[in-house]
C-alpha cells in the first residue's frame, strides 16, 4: 500500500510541475515573447518581433534586469531598476511620448537597437540593428 501512495504522490508531483499555469512554468520567464503590443499600436505596419529573452538574460547577466527593467526615479532623475521585473513595459510606456517618457516604440527602439548598435562598435556579438532584421517577415 505504501509502494502505491509513493508512486501515486511522485506521479501527482510531475503533473502539477509540467502543468502550464500551474507548476514549473509558473516561476519560469518565456524563453521568446511576441512583441506585438496592437493595444497600443493598433493595426500593425510592420511584422511583430519575437524576443529573445533568455539570450538577453544570459547576455546581461552582469548588468542584471534593471537593463531593460526599470522605473524612473523622480527624485534622483534616473532610471533605476524595477521592484517587479514581471511589470510589462506597457505599464509605463504608451503608444504617444509623455513628458520626458518616450512612447512604447521610441523605448524599444531605444532600448534595443542602442544597445546592440553599441556593442557592434565595441567588436562584440550583437544582435539586429535594422527593421527588417526585428520585424520579418
Amino acid at each position: 500500500m505504501y509502494k502505491k501512495s509513493r508512486i501515486l504522490f511522485l506521479g501527482m508531483i510531475g503533473w502539477l510541475v509540467s502543468c502550464p499555469g500551474i507548476g514549473g512554468e509558473v516561476m519560469a520567464q518565456e524563453e521568446t515573447y511576441e512583441l506585438a503590443h496592437e493595444e497600443v499600436f493598433g493595426e500593425l505596419h510592420r511584422p511583430p518581433v519575437f524576443f529573445p529573452h533568455d539570450r538577453h538574460m544570459d547576455a546581461l547577466d552582469e548588468t542584471g534586469c534593471g537593463a531593460c527593467h526599470h522605473v524612473f526615479d523622480k527624485e534622483e532623475g534616473v532610471l533605476m531598476p524595477a521592484d517587479d521585473p514581471d511589470a510589462g513595459c506597457t505599464e509605463c510606456h504608451g503608444a504617444r511620448k509623455e513628458g520626458s517618457k518616450p512612447s512604447l516604440r521610441q523605448a524599444f527602439h531605444g532600448s534595443c537597437t542602442v544597445c546592440h548598435r553599441g556593442m557592434k562598435k565595441g567588436g562584440e556579438s550583437s544582435g539586429p540593428v535594422t527593421c527588417g532584421e526585428c520585424h520579418k517577415k
